[in-house]
């Protein structure tokens, strides 16, 4: 049963906290960490600079990770603190602390949790006190604020003047990228158990595909919210509440009109967009984010493993069980290699087409909790401690 790393909550607001230890008297821990992998490195990954981000989202469950452009890197703390970096790292460009806000004068911090999105010359973020926040990226200013139903612990979604968030109660919401305006609302029922976060939505060709708590992958239309198809890629099945536990937290990954999408307890599923039907269907089950680059989805479960599978036909290209309930992060594609990292704070750099191990960074002993963003030059990575690393990508490129 104890199965993840990873916080669980209740519809009441409780909040567990998985490690391995048994929930029940007489059970033993059922749950190693793998040891280190050893290995001769083949590759040494360049550092270029280090900032700090305020006291990082410390062990609270976050989705917060940098964003970039051709003019700046930004990065926020779960205390509200948001920072923007020239490239080279050499200038802070602006800082802002929300969380004197009048809007958190009756909360705890300004405890930013989604995001960051950056569009239209904006960063939003979304936080668990309900709130979306709209900055700009010149400034550092706020544009607008504004109060939704329910905690927004997934990354926020932009598309034609819209931000689309999904909040912890199941709300998927639009609001107007300008004004913050609410334009529609499209709620659905959570079960009593769920892991502790949302699928961030995806948008394309004018619809909204987002995974549920009950299992269900869905989507609606980006102008009204209209719901448009469901399909389930995990069923709930056992004895308890935990066991019954089918969330599909994963972004999903949008591409030629092809939906790929990951439940907890679930399925790994390639869906018709327009349709909404099962395409294929193999049996993974994971929390973290998926990654496509070429024909190759690259991913994470729930045991630590990660995975190269054939998007065209759901089949494994290789498997790494090397790194067994190290916490991992999803996966970031680095040209020729895949980066991880775990919850001890490495970074782990593998082979793309073989997932044999080339390099291993210790950034930080809080550790590592969001995959890195990786841009054209280099990968930008945030740890729980709230160091800011920018990071070379090797200089060949694969595609």
């Amino acid at each position: 049963m104890n199965k993840w790393l990873k916080p669980i909550a209740v519809i009441s607001g409780t909040v567990f906290l998985l490690t391995g230890c048994s929930l029940f008297d007489g059970e033993k821990d059922v749950v190693v960490m793998a040891e280190l992998p050893v290995f001769e490195a083949s590759y040494q990954p360049k550092i270029v600079w280090k900032k700090s981000i305020g006291d990082g989202v410390d062990k609270y469950y976050s989705q917060l990770q940098p964003a970039a452009d051709s003019e700046a890197v930004y990065a926020a703390s779960r205390d509200g603190e948001v920072k923007a970096f020239s490239l080279d790292g050499k200038k802070l460009l602006w800082f802002n602390d929300f969380d004197k806000h009048q809007s958190n004068l009756l909360n705890r911090s300004a405890r930013f949790a989604g995001g960051i999105t950056l569009a239209v010359e904006t960063l939003f973020i979304g936080t668990e006190n309900a709130q979306v926040l709209a900055i700009d990226k010149y400034t550092g200013k706020l544009k607008w604020l504004a109060e939704v139903s329910g905690e927004v612990l997934a990354k926020p979604a932009y598309d034609n003047g819209k931000i689309v968030v999904h909040t912890s109660r199941g709300d998927l919401i639009a609001l107007d990228s300008v004004t913050g305006e609410l334009l529609w609302t499209l709620t659905n029922k959570q079960p009593n158990l769920t892991l502790r976060s949302s699928s961030a939505p995806a948008i394309a060709q004018g619809g909204i595909i987002y995974g549920r708590a009950d299992g269900f992958v869905s989507g609606a239309l980006l102008e009204t919210g209209q719901a448009l198809w469901q399909l389930p890629i995990a069923r709930p099945f056992g004895a308890t509440e935990l066991d019954r536990i089918v969330d599909a937290d994963t972004q999903p990954i949008i591409s030629n009109g092809v939906v790929y999408a990951l439940a907890y307890n679930g399925n790994l599923t390639a869906i018709d967009l327009l349709k909404g039907v099962e395409l294929w269907s193999r049996q993974y089950s994971g929390y973290n984010d998926m990654t496509l680059s070429g024909n190759s989805l690259y991913l994470t479960d729930y045991r630590g493993h990660v995975y190269a599978v054939d998007r065209r036909s759901g089949d494994d290209i290789w498997a790494n069980e090397q790194l067994s309930y190290r916490n991992l992060t999803a996966v970031t594609v680095a040209n020729q290699y895949i980066v991880v990292g775990d919850g001890e704070g490495y970074l782990h750099w593998m082979e793309r087409e073989s997932g044999e191990f080339v390099a291993q960074q210790k950034i930080d002993s809080q550790g590592l909790y969001k995959a890195p963003l990786a841009t054209q030059t280099h990968l930008y990575l945030q740890s729980r401690g709230g160091k800011l690393v920018a990071i070379e990508k090797p200089s060949i490129n694969v595609e």
